[in-house]
């Protein structure tokens, strides 16, 4: 993506497993977003220090829809103003097993259809547990990037698999979440991804005969008999694959760069500042940009080169 125009960095789109995608405004239509192919070449200014608003996904239709925010509104903490996440809802979502009564009309569908509970790991070698909806079962895990995951269960609804999830987070002390700067972390060491998913597929062991006596209890719940593994996309193994690679010694939400990005796992891309064969690769979090102005790149202020770290 080479801007012509400023554009604010929306999110990124993971539901084409090998395209992974940048999604943007669209400085012609104030109403629409665009998508832009996220591995390839990027040269961009960050225009100033202000986040905006993000939007939301209308959730009720078959296929979740991206809304932009109304006003484009400047966001101090998250990724969306009070509107845009009330309108979303997915702050009840993940309360929905204790006041499911509460729960806004757009998110109430969506926990209606069937879901996932899964396992997974990352680079660092941290495990966690995890839930997915039917229908971004595959994306969802996409979007964080984990080396490795194990489908265990299936249940009828986002309430219940939301109850299960805090059980086996609890009784397991496995975490719900992993920040990106631990997965960062993670690619600066050589990765055994073979170790890391016997280290998955043992945990998964302990983890499923609990399962099965506290599934009893939920009804429309259905533990796998054997976990089912989630296929990681091509352009995350490249990732695993570089690795280690140092972090980017730059600082993403500032200044110009130029990203020649080759691997995406999640949020975390590996790249080189100049697409030549050979050159020196890096690591960064892409979601730092998440909420920022993108601008177009002068003859002036285009990058000559990596930064350093001294």
């Amino acid at each position: 993506m080479n801007p012509t125009a400023p554009v604010t960095l929306l999110g990124l789109d993971w539901n084409d497993s090998e395209n992974p995608r940048l999604l943007t405004t669209d400085p012609d239509h104030p109403e629409r977003s665009l998508l832009h192919p996220l591995l390839g070449e990027h040269t961009f200014r960050v225009d100033g220090e202000q986040r905006r608003c993000v939007g939301w996904f209308e959730l009720t239709g078959a296929q979740g829809r991206h809304v932009r925010c109304r006003t484009d509104e400047i966001v101090t903490r998250g990724k969306q103003c009070r509107r845009c996440q009330y309108k979303e809802g997915f702050i009840a979502a993940h309360q929905a097993h204790r006041t499911p009564d509460a729960l806004p009309d757009n998110i109430r569908d969506y926990l209606q259809q069937p879901h996932w509970l899964y396992l997974d790991v990352f680079a660092n070698g941290t495990t966690k547990v995890g839930t997915a909806a039917d229908s971004r079962r595959r994306s969802r895990l996409n979007e964080q990037g984990p080396v490795a995951a194990l489908y265990l269960a299936r249940t009828k609804d986002g309430a219940t698999v939301r109850t299960l999830e805090s059980a086996l987070s609890q009784h397991f002390s496995l975490p719900q979440q992993v920040q990106a700067r631990r997965k960062v972390l993670g690619l600066q060491n050589s990765i055994d991804t073979t170790a890391l998913i016997t280290k998955l597929t043992e945990l998964a062991a302990q983890v499923t005969p609990y399962l099965d006596k506290f599934a009893a209890e939920q009804p429309g719940t259905e533990v796998l008999a054997a976990p089912e593994p989630w296929l990681r996309p091509a352009c995350s193994t490249a990732v695993f694959e570089s690795a280690p690679v140092l972090a980017y010694p730059g600082d993403l939400t500032q200044g110009t760069h130029r990203l020649h990005i080759t691997g995406a796992a999640g949020p975390v891309v590996v790249f080189s500042t100049d697409p030549e064969p050979d050159v020196p690769h890096h690591c960064a979090d892409l979601s730092k940009l998440i909420g920022r102005t993108l601008a177009p790149v002068t003859a002036e202020d285009a990058p000559t080169g990596a930064p350093t770290l001294f």
